[in-house]
């Protein structure tokens, strides 16, 4: 791979890449698809098993994430760590990729690419690769902006999402114009956790 490198399909593959030569895999996206959770649950979980270190953060921001795609991460394996930001209303529209380990080879990938299918396959997206070794301070500073949205007041905890009240199926079948307020009540019970 390229030092930069401009990604316009297949996001699939570079992330895949990244996944099984990492030992740290964190991932913040604004939405989070089911979708998106299915293609690279295998991926996740062969990176569990060698001893990965696997973060996800997304966010609420416009209720598109899916409750079901936070439930079916938490359940790839008991170490996985997966965090809601809770953005209150303001915009919270990242979409990072970041591949770190022993091994070298460390990258991370920007753009418009949220966690879904179409997004990583087939959708119009725009995004860059940039390795660690040709620009390590702007690598460094990737790791610890994701670390201060992941550490961030506003943002929940995995074990905080694991009783969420609301039927997750009926997801599907709620009109977007009431999913905000359905959205809000599924985690209107949980306190933030600092």
């Amino acid at each position: 791979m390229p030092n930069v490198k401009l990604i316009t399909e297949r996001l699939i593959d570079e992330v895949v890449e990244g996944i099984r030569q990492s030992d740290s895999i964190y991932i913040l996206t604004s939405f989070l698809m089911r979708s998106g959770v299915q293609l690279l649950a295998p991926f996740l979980k062969e990176a569990f098993e060698r001893g990965a270190e696997v973060k996800v953060c997304a966010g609420d921001y416009l209720f598109v994430t899916h409750p079901d795609a936070l439930e079916n991460l938490l359940h790839i394996h008991d170490s996985i760590e997966v965090r809601l930001f809770k953005s209150n209303g303001k915009s919270f529209h990242p979409k990072a990729y970041l591949f770190g380990g022993e091994k070298g080879d460390n990258f991370f990938i920007v753009g418009s690419s949220n966690l879904s299918r179409s997004a990583l396959t087939t959708g119009v997206e725009w995004n860059i690769s940039l390795k660690e070794e040709f620009e390590p301070v702007t690598y460094a500073e990737a790791f610890d902006q994701f670390s201060k949205i992941f550490e961030h007041e506003l943002t929940l905890f995995s074990y905080a999402l694991t009783n969420i009240p609301v039927p997750l199926a009926s997801w599907n079948t709620t009109p977007f114009s009431h999913r905000s307020k359905d959205f809000v009540s599924c985690f209107a019970h949980i306190k933030l956790s600092h």
